[in-house]
């Protein structure tokens, strides 16, 4: 006889737990890259910053999925783990970092908005908008920091750079979609504890 099948709300909250994991990883190991280490304040802010929201994120939905019935899912996305450890440990620039916690940020505000349709309770369905709120923002402020003079390091400011050496791209470019698409979402039964 087949093993049950565990409740929606158990499978979403693994699974979203599962990539806010995958997001820690990324977080620390970006966090140790030596032009990340020696580069950029404020992308080394921002990569400080993101990785406490993703361990703050990732609490919750284990909490959630506690609450649910479920086991906590404390391992990295499984679909996602090893490509992702693979292009890191290949990583030389910051602009390949930006572009890869970009896409990671993407998927997660994607996946936790179309969970939050599929959530049955308004308590549930607030967690996955709240965090994929969030999301939007770490993907856009990743995406203006790349606009910015030197990765937006203020060594530009410091050399008598004036607001014409921001580009005027900077002030849309962090908001790329008038509604966030949800059709690259993660499936719900992805990051389930097996």
């Amino acid at each position: 006889m087949a093993p049950p099948v565990p409740p929606l709300a158990v499978l979403v909250l693994q699974t979203a737990a599962s990539l806010e994991n995958l997001a820690v990883q990324s977080y620390s190991t970006a966090a140790e890259l030596p032009f990340v280490v020696r580069g950029s304040a404020r992308l080394r802010a921002l990569v400080a910053r993101n990785r406490a929201h993703h361990l703050a994120h990732a609490q919750a939905f284990n909490q959630a999925v506690v609450r649910a019935g479920g086991a906590p899912q404390h391992a990295a996305d499984p679909l996602y783990a090893t490509t992702v450890r693979r292009r890191l440990a290949a990583m030389a620039d910051p602009d390949t970092l930006v572009s890869l916690l970009t896409e990671l940020e993407g998927n997660n505000a994607g996946t936790c908005t179309r969970y939050a349709s599929l959530a049955e309770r308004g308590g549930l369905r607030s967690l996955f908008v709240n965090v994929a709120s969030v999301e939007a923002q770490h993907g856009a402020e990743l995406l203006i920091l790349r606009m910015l003079p030197e990765n937006g390091t203020t060594a530009a400011h410091t050399r008598g750079a004036t607001a014409r050496a921001v580009p005027a791209a900077a002030g849309t470019v962090g908001v790329p979609h008038a509604v966030y698409p949800t059709t690259a979402a993660s499936a719900i039964n992805e990051g389930a504890v097996r």
